[in-house]
């Protein structure tokens, strides 16, 4: 089972604390900011899940989660932010096709559940698109 997730945010504590509570449980890794991502999507096996923060420097959480979304369509998106807003909500649905949108803040138990639900909708994906092969 891929247990393997990207987090991305500009605030070093937050990606700190993202490890700190999450590597004992998922393969944690995390950029500072979207060209690190995209780099790292670029040259890494497929993550599960991919969150990302919504306000940062230069790419704001919407329009990654679109680039994202053409280079790696079977992960899961995630978006989170501090600043809770319908419009941003419905961008982020139509344009980033995420599948969850969380705002902070939001204990630790609640970030594993949603992750482990985005895991789970990845490996049904996943057999989908295995089962649709078989059959073509």
């Amino acid at each position: 089972m891929n247990k393997r997730i990207l987090l991305i945010d500009d605030e070093p504590d937050v990606l700190s604390g993202y490890k700190r509570n999450l590597n004992n449980i998922f393969e944690v890794t995390t950029a500072p900011d979207s060209t690190e991502a995209v780099n790292i999507i670029n040259t890494s096996r497929e993550f599960a899940v991919i969150i990302t923060d919504y306000k940062m420097p230069g790419m704001n959480g919407i329009a990654l989660l679109s680039i994202i979304k053409k280079l790696t369509p079977d992960s899961i998106r995630v978006l989170i932010t501090g600043h809770p807003d319908t419009d941003v909500a419905i961008d982020a649905v139509n344009e980033g096709n995420i599948f969850r949108f969380l705002t902070k803040p939001y204990p630790p138990s609640r970030l594993i559940r949603v992750i482990n639900e985005c895991i789970e909708e990845y490996n049904i994906k996943k057999t989908e698109n295995a089962s649709r092969n078989i059959n073509k």
